[in-house]
């Protein structure tokens, strides 16, 4: 596709004139072509410049998010081998199983903002513009009892992601959010169809919503206080679709990993060395009881060990921890 590859090129000079006759040159079109390519990108609000005589610019701080972006960014084959950036959605892992699990493995779902977004246990994701909220459509081959890896492999990607596009330290909060500097930046869903004759998994979806440019205040009063965004800690935010094709290249790196020989334990290790609460005392609400405990770390399966003051060890499959007062769970939000 034309448009494709002249925002390739551009991406590839973002910040630099190139000549529409260099463009046309180097994708094998003519320079009416390119014209219209142009032409079409900058109807979508993409911030070229152009001057004649004196070639096309991509601005440096353009941040339009669509698909062209993004898959100019992304270096791996198998995720984001098909990409659709909608303005609004519901919730992109509702619409996914809606409307697109028929789509091959790998396909990316991303909206700029969502107006139902949801969070573990049914609870709603504050979902606001300057956001980035994706599910990638995974259909792989393996037990359902290894589901929970494809959680810890996008939490490892987020943090990669954002260290390497901010220089920002993120960490883990058991077993599914993202924080930086104690405050939320970050939730992952992952959710699976089950076949009913085999019970072996028809496909899933991997949820990931991130704060880049969001605005604190749009959010609801319950949770202000313990969300944040990339933009809150970093004077030049990095680009949405640099972040975003940045945590996608990690995740096809990381399931690169995870389907080998100790594929498991090489992702274990990662998540762990990003976890927030080891060796500190956090409070687990487990489905039948809420206790005080100290985080010891997890299990060669993902799960969280933890150790009651009466010194017993405990194994959380599932439940919630919190590791301050102000919990990340309140009022029926996580954002």
């Amino acid at each position: 596709m034309v448009r494709e590859k002249v925002l390739s090129e551009l991406e590839k000079n973002r910040g630099k004139r190139i000549s529409g006759q260099q463009l046309a040159e180097s994708i094998g079109v003519s320079r009416a072509a390119v014209w219209k390519a142009i032409n079409s990108l900058k109807a979508d609000g993409m911030n070229i410049i152009s001057v004649t005589g004196g070639g096309y610019c991509l601005s440096q701080d353009d941040d339009t998010l669509n698909s062209e972006s993004i898959k100019s960014l992304v270096k791996c084959k198998d995720i984001a081998n098909e990409i659709i950036v909608l303005p609004e959605v519901s919730s992109t892992n509702t619409v996914l199983k809606c409307d697109y699990s028929h789509k091959s493995h790998g396909f990316v779902l991303i909206a700029e903002k969502q107006t139902a977004g949801r969070g573990r246990m049914g609870r709603a994701f504050t979902s606001p513009n300057g956001g980035v909220y994706m599910s990638i459509l995974l259909k792989p081959k393996f037990n359902i009892d290894d589901l929970s890896f494809l959680t810890l492999v996008a939490a490892v990607s987020v943090c990669d992601a954002v260290r390497s596009c901010t220089g920002l330290e993120p960490q883990i909060k058991w077993v599914n959010d993202i924080l930086l500097n104690g405050k939320k930046l970050c939730g992952i869903l992952t959710e699976a169809s089950i076949e009913g004759e085999t019970g072996s998994i028809d496909y899933i979806a991997l949820g990931i919503g991130i704060n880049i440019t969001t605005n604190l205040s749009e959010m609801p009063e319950q949770v202000r206080n313990i969300a944040t965004s990339i933009s809150e800690h970093c004077e030049n935010p990095p680009r949405r679709a640099e972040i975003t094709a940045s945590i996608l290249n990690s995740i096809q790196h990381y399931l690169n990993i995870l389907f080998t020989d100790n594929g498991k334990s090489k992702i274990i290790n990662l998540y762990s060395k990003n976890l927030c609460c080891i060796n500190e005392k956090v409070c687990v609400y487990a489905p039948n009881e809420t206790y005080e405990a100290m985080c010891l770390g997890i299990n060669e399966s993902g799960n969280l060990i933890v150790e009651k003051t009466d010194k017993s060890i405990h194994i959380l499959q599932s439940g919630e921890i919190r590791i301050r007062p102000n919990s990340l769970i309140e009022n029926g939000y996580t954002i």
